[in-house]
């Protein structure tokens, strides 16, 4: 008897397992592909992470030395953008934070992100001077 139900709990267990492995991940999850623009001067890379914990989803563009995070909000039927930081994209580091004195636009489409709006900041050029920078990020994920 014991062994019957070892037996019947080892291939349930084997039934779940295969139902979560998924196999290897589709070319659209190997090929994330992001653009910032910061005051239209345009950059693009590959270098794409995406996270998700819950409703938020987490964006790592880059590396840590340039390029981008997003925290984008899905619980409601519309995707808000919670925050965005711009490290060191055509010379501007800057953040956009929901609720914040700066504006932006979120639109999900065929796996594509785009957000689009302003982030405060500075230019690595004059770091002391505050500014505030247009930019657009394209992301799939």
């Amino acid at each position: 008897m014991r062994e019957r139900f070892a037996g019947a709990t080892a291939a349930a267990l084997a039934v779940v397992l295969a139902g979560c492995g998924g196999g290897a991940p589709s070319q659209a999850q190997i090929a994330s592909t992001a653009s910032i623009a910061v005051n239209q001067a345009e950059s693009r890379t590959a270098q794409v992470s995406c996270s998700q914990l819950e409703w938020v989803r987490t964006i790592d563009i880059g590396t840590k030395f340039s390029g981008a995070t997003v925290v984008v909000d899905q619980h409601a039927d519309l995707p808000t953008t919670r925050s965005v930081r711009i490290r060191n994209v055509g010379s501007f580091t800057g953040m956009y934070s929901q609720g914040g004195d700066s504006v932006a636009t979120t639109h999900f489409s065929n796996d594509t992100y785009t957000i689009a709006g302003t982030a405060n900041g500075s230019n690595s050029e004059k770091p002391n001077e505050p500014m505030t920078a247009t930019f657009k990020i394209t992301v799939r994920c």
